[in-house]
This record gives structure tokens, sequence and C-alpha cells, in this order.
């Protein structure tokens, strides 16, 4: 498979996996420093502790490009199939800077997530668009009254697509947890999906066995190899970005899913679980994570921040003049965009003349992958076929997405200690592991409303338009 990226947004991301830390992108013109704190509560061997991870990406710099992290093989992960679908496996919450309807980017949106586990099984599946035209995606309808939407009793089919091996074959999951939210009027399904040690994720990641177990992060359909996004009101998703992540040792019980007396909660639509008595079915206390035994183990991530065709340390994905060095930075109101269109001056061809639309193509200039070349609906509705986000309509190279800026890969290792009284040290590469280096087993993050995920892999990627595609 050929690595490969879509439109979605966001995106932070937060429960199953383990902690590894992101070092500094090498990029000449932009900057991508990430800033983690872990807290373990129980770092012994053999426990089964709740980890919390906090994450900031600072103001100015650009966002991840791409994102994989490995589970180090001798940690317990339990099946998806053996708890409950709908057990409460972790929570997230987030600070996200949106740029929304071609305003600047500097909204700042809370957002929470309530994780759950959810179906992995790859033949029963739900369509993730409105496929039955009643106005809601199926994904996110619940058809059996059952309180879990289809998308956590069953496998999204876009997943089969856009996470295949060498031969194209869906890949099967050992667990996959699944969290809904609403960011700015648009229903948000955030995944994460675990793999065995091994799997074959895609061509640029090493698949050797003794890195782990792959974890995989997806937003609404990212990556869907058959759909092209359609923006929406999300125009922009920047930083600063800070998430506080908890990933369960052992699973809660969803006070949602009660027979009778029907509750009204909102653990299946987003929100932080609150400590209610058990319900019936009760999904809690089951085994998630167990720490390996006494030791130090490493755990690697690789990361990449977004590329940025014109050097200007503006990525792609909020650059509207991608091929001429911005004159203001596009988080900024009104900086180098003086009649505060969208459209930097740069390349505005009237920047004394509002116009948010530009080239009259139906999608506002800081939502549309190609501003100033019409690329709407009744065009080739934004395609991107090499997933730099710049349109093809306006790409001079739309095949290849390496012409449009590289992705500047960084792996980091970091190592964690388990045993009475330890703590974390620092990564190999700069980072830091915190005060708890016991049982790192939580999954890095970034959520909120504008990441894409590489085709196949454990990758988290975003671009301009990250409303829901459709």
């Amino acid at each position: 498979m050929k690595l490969r990226q879509s439109l979605l947004g966001p995106a932070a991301l937060a429960v199953l996996g383990l902690v590894l830390l992101l070092g500094t992108a090498d990029t000449a013109h932009a900057d991508f420093n990430l800033e983690l704190d872990i807290t373990v509560e129980d770092p012994t061997a053999g426990a089964n502790s709740d980890v919390t991870l906090s994450f900031t990406l600072p103001a100015e710099n650009v966002q991840f490009a791409a994102i994989v992290q490995f589970i180090p093989p001798e940690w317990g992960v339990t099946p998806g199939d053996d708890m409950q679908i709908g057990a409460v496996v972790g929570e997230l919450e987030a600070q996200a800077t949106l740029g929304l309807i071609n305003a600047p980017c500097n909204s700042a949106l809370p957002v929470q997530f309530t994780m759950l586990n959810a179906s992995i099984d790859i033949n029963d599946t739900v369509n993730f668009l409105d496929d039955d035209d009643n106005g809601t995606q199926d994904v996110f309808e619940d058809k059996d009254d059952s309180s879990l939407m289809d998308g956590i009793e069953k496998y999204p089919d876009f997943i089969t697509r856009t996470l295949t091996d060498e031969n194209d074959q869906a890949l099967q999951p050992v667990r996959r947890s699944a969290g809904v939210t609403i960011v700015a009027g648009i229903s948000i399904l955030l995944q994460f999906l675990i793999f065995e040690p091994g799997t074959f994720i895609d061509e640029e990641i090493a698949n050797d066995a003794d890195l782990g177990w792959p974890t995989v992060t997806l937003l609404q359909n990212a990556g869907d190899p058959d759909f092209d996004p359609v923006p929406g009101p999300i125009t922009d998703f920047c930083t600063p970005l800070t998430t506080t992540n908890v990933s369960f040792g052992i699973t809660k019980d969803n006070p949602c899913t009660i027979a009778d007396p029907e509750p009204i909660c909102a653990v299946s639509t987003g929100g932080v679980l609150e400590n209610v008595g058990p319900t019936e079915p009760d999904e809690g206390g089951v085994l998630l994570f167990t720490n390996p035994e006494e030791g130090t183990y490493t755990f690697t991530t690789i990361g990449a921040g977004q590329r940025d065709a014109d050097g200007d340390g503006i990525e792609n994905s909020l650059d509207t003049c991608a091929f001429t060095p911005n004159e203001g930075d596009p988080r900024e109101k009104g900086d180098g965009d003086f009649d505060e269109d969208g459209l930097d001056a740069a390349c505005d061809p009237n920047d004394n003349e509002i116009n948010s639309d530009e080239d009259l193509d139906g999608f506002l200039n800081r939502q549309d992958n190609c501003p100033l070349e019409a690329n709407g609906e009744l065009e080739d509705n934004q395609r991107d076929t090499d997933n730099d986000a710049i349109g093809d309509a306006c790409d001079p190279n739309p095949e290849d997405g390496d012409t449009e800026g590289e992705l500047e890969f960084a792996t980091v290792s970091s190592e964690v200690t388990i045993g009475p009284g330890v703590g974390g040290g620092p990564s190999e590469d700069g980072g830091d592991d915190g005060d708890g280096g016991g049982s790192a087993v939580i999954i890095i993050v970034v959520v909120i409303a504008a990441v894409v995920v590489v085709g196949g892999g454990a990758f988290l990627f975003m671009r301009r338009g990250g409303g829901t595609p459709v």
C-alpha cells in the first residue's frame, strides 16, 4: 500500500495505547515541539493502572502531519472480544484552537470524549455515510434502540478499505475503542485500533514484532479511498492544542446501556463519565492493560510535521497561499489579510475588497484547498489525490505529495521502568516521560476536528477543510 492521507477533522486522541514521546520534527522552516506529562496511578509490575497524559502543542507550531505509536510487546493487552461492547475504557478532554467559517484560527473550543469498547467484527459493518437518506449518518444512528450508536456495535465499513495489508485485505484489529462528540454542530467519531505485533501497517513503517503493538487512530472516515471530503464549518485546526487523556486499566460500567428505566446520559455521544452506581448490564471490572514484569521497556513513536510547500512556516492545510510565502500569519485576525476574507495579501487579487469565496466554487477561501481555482462540487469536488492538502485543480504535481513539501519523519524512543517506587526518565531524543514511568499504557493524542489518518497506518493527519467528510 502506498502511504496516503485523507481529509478529516481532529482530532485529539486518547485512550488505549501507551505512552510514547514525540520529538521535534526536523523541519527547516517550521516548529513542531510537543510537551507531555504523564501520571501513572500504580507503576508496579502486574498492575492494571489508570494513566493520565497531559499533552500540549504550543502556539505557532505546525500541526501534526503524522503519528504512529507502538505498545511494547511485553505489555498485556486484553482483546476487545473479551469484554462487553459499550464498556467504558477511557476519557479525553481537550482544548483545541479552530478556525470557524472562514475566520482566523483563534477560536478556543473545549472537547470531551468518552471512549467505549467497540465491535471488531470486520464482517458486520455499518456505513459511515447517510446511506438511507434519513438525515443522520448511519454510523451515528441507534437502529436497535440499545443506547449504543451503530458505529459502536458494528464495524464502520470504511475501515476495511482504509486499513489493509500488502494484498489490500482488511486488517483485523485486536481491539477498537470509539467515542462520539459534537464539535461545531458536527458529530465526530474518534476511534483507536490496536493490532498484533508485527502487523503490516504501511510501506513507510517497519512491521517489526519487536516494536510491539501498532496503534492506529482514526477520526471520521479519514483515509477512505472511496470518498472525497466536503469541507464543513471547521475551516482550520491550529495550535495551541492541549489535551488531558485518561486510559483506564480496568473497564467501567456504561450507565447508558441500562434497559429499564432508559437513562438520559451522554456517554455514547461525548462527555465525561459521571460517578454512578453499577447498572444492568454492568460492563465494568474487566482488565484492559497489564503492566509487564519489573524491568525497563522501550516505547517507539514515529511522528512528522505537516507539509509546507512554500517554506514559510505555515502548513499547507492552513496556508491559503500555498505556493507564495505569506505576508502575515493566518492564526491572527487581519494579519497580512487587510480585507479579512481569508486570503493572505501574498496571493489575494485585491486585498482591499472582501471576497470570501474568491473562485466562486461554493467553498469559503479558508475551507477551500484551491482558493483561487474553482474545484467545488460541480468541478472535481476538492479532490486531493496525493493528500498534500493542496487540491488537484491547483497542484502542479497532483499525484506526488513530496513535491509540495516533504513529510519530515522523526523516530523517538522512550524507556519506561516497571517496578516499585520508579519514576520516568528522559527519552533518547530529549522528551520527558514525566513523573510516573510505570504503566505507560496510554495512547497519545490529539483530537478535535481536523485530523486525518494516513491510509493503512497509525498516522494522524490533518488538512484544510476539516469538516465532516460525506
